[in-house]
């Protein structure tokens, strides 16, 4: 789905509509965000995330917005991700990684754009990157102990992993400076000629992601897939932030 048609979502529309009439000037903005609003979503309606930006986030003002919000998350969509602009402000530090990845792709629905004047600093991005992709290994190791001898568990753990380590790799693009591209398939290849990583691992995971049929075998696919994405962390932390 392209980033003009996740617009259109009725779904979508129907969420900013109904925001808007029961908050008024309270909602200040409304942005979609992910991979929709980058033109990678892979089913129509699918992957609407969405940032709620109010003038108050006390509890009337959330109590107020229940209601649309229930409806949306009701159609499979998840809660929307909720900031007052000084939230925001004080947040680029907290958040490097997510608050670059909006930067470089988001849809403003309704009201003034948020994140216009975001500063992301290098360091602070770098040290998230590295601290977020070493807690994913280990959880990726913790889940592959409980996963390795059914090939249907195994499976959902590699196709799952995927777009969790594809959105780390679009934070190191951003600190190497390099284009950020919008799929999370041209992400992988570009964070892999950039680092050195080899890409057949990756991609023998895509294709499992696609649902492509084959007679990969899971378990040598995750030991290269896994020592690739060592690689990756291991080289994290030399990354350049100048």
């Amino acid at each position: 789905m392209k980033a003009g048609e996740a617009k259109q979502d009725p779904v979508l529309q129907g969420l900013v509509q109904a925001l808007a009439q029961a908050l008024g000037p309270r909602l200040r903005s409304v942005v979609l965000y992910g991979s929709a609003a980058r033109g990678d979503s892979h089913a129509a309606g699918s992957d609407l995330n969405v940032i709620l930006v109010l003038e108050s986030l006390d509890p009337a003002t959330l109590e107020t917005l229940a209601p649309a919000v229930r409806r949306f998350v009701r159609k499979g969509h998840p809660v929307p991700r909720m900031f007052s602009p000084a939230l925001i402000a004080a947040s680029a530090d907290s958040f490097p990684i997510e608050f670059a990845d909006i930067r470089a792709g988001r849809s403003v629905l309704h009201g003034e754009d948020p994140f216009a004047a975001v500063v992301v600093a290098r360091d602070n991005l770098r040290l998230q990157l590295e601290r977020e992709i070493k807690e994913k290994m280990m959880r990726l190791r913790e889940a592959y102990v409980m996963a390795h001898d059914s090939d249907s568990a195994l499976r959902r753990l590699l196709v799952e992993s995927y777009s969790a380590f594809a959105a780390l790799f679009r934070g190191g693009l951003h600190l190497m400076g390099r284009p950020v591209p919008s799929s999370s398939h041209d992400v992988v290849a570009a964070f892999c000629e950039a680092t050195g990583l080899a890409r057949a691992p990756f991609d023998d995971v895509a294709r499992l992601r696609r649902g492509e049929k084959g007679t990969l075998d899971l378990r040598t696919v995750f030991a290269r897939y896994h020592e690739q994405l060592t690689k990756a962390a291991d080289g994290v932390d030399r990354l350049s932030t100048s």
